[in-house]
């Protein structure tokens, strides 16, 4: 199977991945810049500085899109055009307005359309959404989540990354967000979201605080700031990207009637049925899973199957519109000043 990347950013992990698979050939990559002409010149495959002369050109399978964000609907519909099957990083576009267009016009040339939310494919997250599904801690009553680090000060010196679209909720709570729909299967109603740039004053947030509420009752508190150090964060404690230093602490924690979950480290707390309530010790059980399997990859095997007509993508274009719209509405709410409803 023959496949391009285009992008050479986040892009290269996937071409450098791609190199190593049995069944997918790098074909080609696009990208524009010093780091796209090393990089290419590394992996030994011809390197297009317009994308689309590139799909033009070569004979493929499918594509992997990571470009920027804004970029995603164009790049989508040009592949489209020739019959390209796409797997589109995530977010799957800047604005659900543009990805229903992506979704519908892929569905107008039966082009395969899948979303690059990898950590679906992680086997930790599915081993959370399997104790969660267990009733271990009763039906959810709350969810906390913290994503905290600091990126470097170079990160930003990309113009794209200092306006609208190029803020870490976008970039990086997207992830958040996905694995929670992913994990709990919430159906969110609501969203009240609170931002500050007051780190880096950019135009764009650097601190982010939101409230969601779902149908079941639920309620979410979601913090997520990339300018501040802390070792509380999914890079931080998953322990699945070797580029980051690893701290055995956890991001996210769940509250059931039963009891509540910690996770990366699945500890979970309970009282006994006899010894019940505040004034006697809780019991404390485990759930580990030693894994060191890369999600990337298993997206990638993922992939190809669809491409071969095996199976359907597991992350649709509907499934990564789902998160964009409790993205979206944490935006407007910041906007706004209100809290928002999905049904707007």
């Amino acid at each position: 199977m023959q496949i391009a990347v285009l992008g050479l950013n986040h892009g290269y992990t996937f071409a450098k991945q791609l190199k190593e698979m049995k069944g997918l050939t790098l074909a080609a990559v696009a990208g524009n810049n010093a780091a796209a002409i090393e990089r290419a010149n590394e992996l030994e495959v011809p390197l297009y500085q317009d994308y689309k002369q590139l799909i033009d050109q070569c004979q493929l399978d499918g594509v992997i899109i990571t470009l920027p964000n804004h970029l995603h609907k164009e790049a989508v519909k040009y592949c489209a055009d020739q019959g390209v099957h796409c797997l589109v990083e995530k977010p799957i576009a800047d604005t659900t307005e543009a990805a229903r267009e992506m979704i519908a016009y892929c569905e107008q040339k039966q082009v395969k359309l899948m979303v690059g939310h990898h950590r679906r494919f992680s086997e930790k997250i599915n081993h959370l959404k399997q104790l969660l599904a267990s009733d271990i801690i009763g039906d959810l009553v709350g969810v906390n989540m913290v994503w905290a680090l600091a990126k470097d000060r170079d990160y930003y010196k990309e113009a794209w990354r200092i306006k609208a679209s190029g803020g870490p909720l976008l970039i990086n709570g997207i992830h958040d967000l996905d694995n929670l729909l992913y994990v709990t299967n919430l159906k969110i109603e609501s969203a009240y979201g609170v931002a500050r740039n007051k780190i880096r004053g950019f135009k764009v947030e650097d601190a982010v605080t939101a409230i969601l509420e779902a149908a079941d009752g639920t309620v979410i508190h979601y913090f997520l700031t990339d300018g501040v150090p802390s070792p509380w964060s999914y890079e931080f404690n998953v322990m699945e990207n070797p580029i980051y230093h690893f701290y055995e602490e956890d991001c996210y924690h769940f509250f059931g009637t039963k009891g509540s979950l910690a996770f990366p480290s699945f500890r979970c707390f309970r009282y006994s049925e006899d010894q019940y309530g505040w004034k006697h010790a809780l019991t404390e059980e485990q759930f580990p899973l030693e894994t060191t399997a890369d999600p990337i990859i298993g997206e990638l095997e993922h992939f190809k199957a669809v491409l071969k007509g095996e199976t359907a993508p597991r992350v649709t274009g509907e499934e990564g519109l789902k998160t964009l719209e409790i993205l979206e509405a944490i935006n407007l709410s910041v906007q706004e000043k209100r809290k928002v409803s999905l049904h707007e």
